[in-house]
């Protein structure tokens, strides 16, 4: 059996909530001023770099990056196109054998800027290859042990279906986690517990630090396991938006179980050099401590990619009384996939839950949809385009396996979750995030008001002073 595949959009086997995908558009930019591009220089593979403007090593200039599994430094940067413009950069990286090596980046140049996406054949990553012959053939088991993920269920949820099966209909390369790249941020609110009794419906709430949509109105705790109602896994679809030129600040853009579980994309910019990234993170409220683990790999702009973390067993199964979460990510404009679904992967193992964590109702009471503002000073957000999320959260009635499954979403109507918590920037910064309900998605769209308006984070709009 082929054992590789990629997904576009996650699937899982019992009904899916639908929620998250990234759209993007341009900002207007200032006549004369330089927008982000892609640039790029060849650096041994694993290396870690700091990028800075040449002669000046202002923290608040200067940005964390890394070579790729195929020996490339990717970001964003400026053109010069002033007097006054930043001409060079710097590039002190230090290798996997802790050698040291600067580079000078030259902003006049063409070749700095000249089209370098990711090229696995350059690496050592395995590749798992184009699933082929009938998909419905091979168990879930069977499919998660080489390497596909959750298989939507064709009949209950046939377009997250047809998705899951064009994606995995295309060889990727399978990324591998590196504990040697940089901190990562925190989520804000890991100390947040379940709510049995939310309010109904939509509900606002002002937020400082994120903004986003979380579903939590299918959460029931019975008395049994058998009869508690919970969130088993959650998938977003994202396409990483446009970067404009702006103040030094970082932000992440993720989804995940229980706020505390989750697969993310970084993001972090100054005035003049931008980066992408993907990361995971959980908080283990039992031992106190967060677990963070990173991957070799630059996102672009204008790239699909999907996320999703789910309760599992050691093998990777759904389950979730099994003991561990899982998470798989998949770029699949670049053909990588970076899957850390089983406790025995050299690549990227699952996260060993404790033992306290586990227990009817304690897990998959919510699942999130956020930007988080991940700033030093928290306040400005990085100036980016429009993002519409999509994606889709697994409802197991049952014994934790499996059950009679249902499916919600954000959808006004019948398959309606019935309880949201929408939360509103409230941040302090020139620039808001508006954030509103779509048709089976969230949408953020950031604002500046006018010279007679002011931001009114009740309602998460500009209003008339």
């Amino acid at each position: 059996m082929a054992s590789y595949g990629f997904f576009r959009r996650f699937g899982a086997l019992c009904a899916f909530v639908v929620l998250l995908g990234l759209i993007a558009s341009t900002p207007a930019q200032p006549a004369g001023d330089g927008q982000f591009e892609e640039a790029s220089v060849d650096a041994p593979a694993d290396s870690n770099c700091m990028l800075h403007p040449e002669g000046n090593r202002d923290p608040n200039e200067s940005i964390h990056v890394y070579a790729d599994e195929d020996g490339v430094v990717r970001f964003l940067a400026v053109r010069p196109t002033m007097p006054d413009s930043v001409q060079r950069l710097t590039l002190d990286c230090t290798d996997a054998d802790q050698r040291t090596q600067i580079y000078t980046v030259d902003l006049r140049s063409e070749t700095t800027f000249a089209p370098r996406p990711f090229d696995g054949s350059r690496t050592s990553l395995a590749v798992r290859p184009a699933l082929t012959g009938d998909p419905l053939r091979f168990t879930t088991e069977q499919l998660l042990k080489a390497g596909y993920g959750l298989r939507p269920d064709p009949t209950t949820d046939p377009d997250a279906y047809q998705e899951w099966l064009a994606a995995a209909s295309v060889p990727v390369y399978k990324l591998r986690s590196d504990q040697t790249v940089a901190w990562f941020p925190i989520s804000r609110l890991a100390t947040i517990g379940p709510t049995e009794d939310p309010a109904e419906s939509v509900t606002k709430k002002p937020s400082v630090g994120w903004t986003g949509a979380v579903l939590y109105g299918s959460f029931q705790k019975k008395a049994t396991a058998a009869e508690t109602i919970s969130y088993g896994a959650s998938t977003a679809t994202v396409v990483v938006p446009k970067l404009t030129k702006g103040p030094t600040a970082a932000a992440t853009i993720w989804n995940g179980l229980d706020n505390v579980f989750q697969a993310i994309i970084d993001v972090t910019t100054t005035p003049t050099t931008a980066y992408f990234g993907i990361h995971h993170q959980t908080f283990d409220k039992h031992t106190g401590h967060t677990d963070t683990a990173g991957t070799r790999f630059t996102p672009r702009t204008g790239d699909h990619i999907s996320m999703e973390e789910w309760y599992c067993d050691a093998k990777g199964n759904l389950n979730l009384a099994g003991g561990y979460e899982c998470t798989n990510m998949i770029d699949s404009t670049q053909h990588a996939q970076w899957e850390c679904d089983k406790a025995t992967s050299s690549d990227c193992p699952s996260y060993k839950l404790d033992a306290g964590e586990t227990g009817n109702g304690k897990l998959g009471w919510q699942t999130e949809f956020i930007i988080e503002d991940d700033s030093k000073h928290a306040g400005e957000w990085p100036i980016f385009s429009p993002v519409t999320m999509h994606g889709s959260a697994n409802v197991i009635v049952g014994n934790g396996t499996k059950g009679t499954g249902r499916f919600v979403s954000i959808n006004y109507g019948s398959l309606s979750d019935p309880k949201i918590i929408l939360y509103t920037d409230n941040n302090n910064s020139t620039k808001h995030l508006h954030i509103t309900l779509q048709t089976g998605a969230v949408k953020w769209v950031q604002t500046t008001c006018g010279s007679k308006e002011t931001w009114n984070a009740s309602s998460g709009s500009c209003v008339s002073k």
